[in-house]
């Protein structure tokens, strides 16, 4: 049967020229390009039907060198106002040697994720749970240091140049700007790890009196518990029942002590705010009669006010003034059961 002159393919080398091809990539990313952290993504409680995770952690930074094929600047790089605001379209593409990541970095990568599953650290990871330390993932994130930006690897190109040789060389990141919805960032590096501070809109605003002491650090976990006549919070959870916490967390996020004002985020519990039988207004806070206590600082502050930020574009404030507006209250209607809408 015919075949292709072997000495002459363009498609089948020797080893020789294979290693050669794949020594001046690396050259060439050794020369011109830069030193990004590259982040895997751990799936914390992945659902293999819908493959969503109830939470993603990122807890590995590997400095790799990669060539930024973007070299003129950010591809499609618009502002966008949109309805969940300014939405920034930034787009990146970066060059990784194929093999520089299988003999360095995809050994951590397997370890990683085989010690989140309480594997034997050499088994092979498991695809149902978003595993794999072949190549980059999708998903995981790249941090870009001259800007401070983090950006997301959106598709991973394995087959360009287009099978040199009859091999691969490079992967090719195609990334765009990472947009934070609750990810937790545990790699050791604070311009990373800070992220959550800078991207979270915080939740809950606190009121002290002026007879508090010590100052809170930003991004330090806050403590708070009821000094009502109860001993704990009586909190009410998703179905509505009723729950007792001895005290709730926070992170802080802004801290404005002539104002005596504390912004928090990350609250691990929140009430729904109760009707108030005096008005039938939905506005009893537990929340407002509270002490904060830091847990680096020992800051200790009481509060006399609480309010609750809704989240970014919930409508349920401007829903209940409307109907504050136009409702005939009537005390004999107020629920019995729950006191809350």
């Amino acid at each position: 049967m015919p075949t292709t002159n072997p000495f002459f393919s363009s498609t089948t080398g020797y080893s020789g020229e294979e290693q050669l091809v794949d020594s001046l990539v690396i050259e060439q990313i050794g020369m011109f390009g830069v030193d990004l952290l590259y982040m895997p993504r751990e799936n914390i409680n992945l659902d293999r039907l819908l493959h969503e995770a109830t939470k993603d952690v990122f807890k590995m930074a590997l400095s790799i060198p990669m060539y930024i094929k973007s070299f003129d600047g950010y591809d499609n790089s618009i502002e966008m106002l949109s309805k969940f605001g300014v939405r920034s379209s930034d787009e990146l593409t970066l060059i990784m040697s194929r093999s520089q990541w299988t003999t360095y970095y995809a050994p951590y990568v397997k370890s990683l994720y085989n010690e989140q599953s309480d594997r034997p650290e050499l088994s092979v990871n498991n695809p149902l749970q978003g595993q794999t330390s072949r190549r980059p993932k999708e998903g995981d994130l790249i941090f870009f240091p001259f800007d401070d930006g983090i950006f997301e690897v959106k598709y991973v190109q394995f087959d360009q140049p287009f099978f040199q040789l009859g091999r691969g060389y490079i992967f090719e990141l195609q990334c765009e700007k990472f947009e934070y919805s609750g990810e937790d960032f545990e790699t050791g590096y604070p311009r990373i790890d800070q992220t959550p501070g800078r991207s979270e809109f915080p939740n809950l605003e606190f009121i002290f009196a002026p007879d508090g002491i010590g100052s809170f650090d930003f991004e330090e976990k806050v403590r708070i518990f009821d000094v009502s006549e109860l001993e704990e919070f009586q909190l009410y959870d998703d179905s509505g029942l009723i729950k007792r916490v001895p005290y709730v967390e926070a992170t802080v996020s802004r801290w404005e002590q002539p104002l005596r004002r504390l912004s928090v985020s990350n609250v691990t519990d929140l009430d729904p705010l109760q009707l108030n039988p005096l008005t039938g207004n939905v506005d009893i806070n537990k929340f407002d009669k509270a002490v904060v206590i830091g847990q680096t600082t020992g800051a200790r502050w009481t509060s006399v006010e609480a309010i609750q930020r809704p989240k970014a574009f919930d409508d349920a404030d401007y829903i209940q003034e409307q109907f504050n507006r136009i409702k005939i209250y009537d005390p004999g209607d107020a629920p019995v059961d729950f006191g809350f809408y």
